[in-house]
């Protein structure tokens, strides 16, 4: 709450005080207090709420996030805010992120006006917003992007070995994949080409679960995209791994779906995202992904802009 809600609320709160008050001289002074009484408390903090998230959303530069994302985005998307797990420093980052506020080159040169340049320092190749640095740039797609992605991937990996009784350490953030991982049960696959009798173009998700009791085969794909752009990516994946999710059927024996696990690089969630996460069977939160890919973003922007 800001400093003026705060004081409204109190000045609310006052009023119903003293409406309410036996004794005389206090009721007088609430006569005089202009604040509408009306209302209970919890009616007035809503009321703050709904004109907060409305000035919020009418911000030009740093409504824009809210707008471009609220269609589609989980309430659960800002859960990481209400728990806490963050630093304050990676916080506050991810936040002025969110809000544009972050002096990139195109801010510099279209709303300063300090400078002429507003192209991508690294990639040179498109201007430089904070969704350009967080998911676009040519630049560092194989490193950054690709520590971020394998990061968010390991605690998938960690998730389904500690379900399935497989090697795994005391904690995901210190766990290695391995390409190969198998017991009586379940056999999973990390970055595996899939050797088929038909050319398919993609046949190397991030992992694949091979259930030997079911039959049954789980392509996990991980994807961390701009945050306008979570919906459609998990589409795409679905669509990216039909053919493949075809021909295991048909060599393999074994019924297969695609599951993609798809979080914004700023941590937006879709309405899918806890569909996804109870087919993976493995008890990981949405939490630790969405923590995992926000550490990796934060690790992006201090590297670029600092």
């Amino acid at each position: 709450m800001s400093v003026e809600d705060v004081v409204q609320y109190e000045n609310h709160s006052l009023k119903q005080y003293t409406r309410v008050s036996e004794t005389e001289i206090i009721r007088k002074v609430g006569m005089v207090m202009k604040v509408d009484s009306t209302q209970d408390s919890q009616e007035c903090r809503n009321r703050q709420k709904e004109n907060r998230l409305k000035n919020w959303k009418a911000k030009a530069m740093n409504g824009q996030h809210l707008r471009q994302t609220e269609e589609n985005a989980a309430k659960e998307t800002w859960q990481w805010m209400k728990r806490g797990s963050l630093k304050r420093e990676t916080e506050s980052l991810i936040i002025a992120a969110q809000d544009q506020a972050l002096r990139t080159n195109y801010r510099k040169a279209k709303i300063e006006k300090s400078t002429n340049i507003s192209m991508c320092r690294l990639c040179k190749e498109k201007e430089e917003t904070v969704s350009h640095i967080v998911s676009e740039c040519s630049k560092i797609a194989q490193t950054e992007y690709k520590k971020r992605h394998d990061r968010v991937a390991t605690a998938i990996h960690w998730a389904i070995c500690k379900k399935s009784g497989l090697p795994h350490t005391e904690k995901w953030y210190d766990h290695r994949a391995e390409p190969v991982t198998e017991n009586e049960h379940v056999k999973l696959l990390w970055d595996f080409t899939v050797q088929t009798d038909r050319t398919i173009q993609a046949r190397r998700p991030d992992l694949i679960l091979i259930d030997k009791i079911v039959d049954e085969c789980k392509i996990i794909d991980v994807a961390v995209p701009g945050d306008t752009r979570v919906v459609k990516k998990e589409e795409e994946k679905i669509e990216k791994y039909r053919d493949l999710a075809i021909e295991i059927g048909r060599i393999w024996k074994k019924k297969a779906k695609t599951i993609p696990i798809v979080i914004g690089a700023l941590g937006t969630l879709s309405k899918n995202h806890l569909m996804y996460l109870e087919e993976l069977e493995c008890n990981i939160s949405f939490e630790t992904i969405q923590k995992t890919a926000l550490l990796g973003t934060a690790r992006i922007l201090r590297r670029t802009l600092y």
